[in-house]
């Protein structure tokens, strides 16, 4: 287990770098073209593509760092309702079974289109970059995804057997008492 904590932990450094890194570019690249037309007035042609690839692995890779830490925006209304924590432990096997099978989805039409594209080989107008560039995120994004959801799914399960094992043992001492 200290591998894969290492592991997660050396892919959130990786995960926050990329964010920066890419949100810096962002942000310069339309800085720049506004610096360039407003000022210098000239254009900087062909910046949205340039900024559409950082934009790109600015948004997915946020969407990995949110699924490892399991900060997606979410309508929990079960737990307003109810305080049982085997209802609410049940609620989030199933809330991770669907999002495992949506994910699932997600992954097969990622790799078609990323197979086609790879067939394809389009390129942007202006500087010629391979569209899989922009679309390698999109791909890496829901297999982390994926992988998040899968030790999600299995936390939910293990949560919701120590509960009724806490339960039984509950039970148990309540007859021997």
């Amino acid at each position: 287990m200290k591998i894969i904590a290492y592991i997660d932990k050396v892919l959130q450094i990786i995960y926050d770098y990329i964010i920066i890194i890419s949100g810096s570019i962002v942000t310069i690249l339309i800085m720049t073209g506004a610096f360039m037309r407003y000022i210098l007035k000239t254009d900087f042609y062909g910046s949205e593509e340039i900024i559409l690839i950082f934009g790109y692995w600015l948004y997915f890779i946020g969407s990995i760092s949110a699924s490892r830490s399991k900060t997606h925006l979410n309508a929990d209304m079960v737990s307003i309702f109810t305080q049982n924590p085997r209802i609410i432990s049940i609620k989030e096997i199933i809330k991770d079974l669907l999002s495992l099978a949506i994910c699932c989805v997600a992954i097969k039409w990622c790799y078609d289109y990323w197979s086609w594209t790879i067939a394809l080989k389009p390129r942007t107008s202006v500087h010629k970059i391979p569209y899989y560039f922009q679309q390698f995120p999109m791909c890496l994004a829901f297999f982390m995804w994926g992988f998040y959801l899968i030790r999600d799914c299995v936390t939910s399960f293990l949560d919701l057997k120590n509960i009724d094992t806490k339960v039984s043992i509950e039970i148990f001492k309540g007859r021997n008492a």
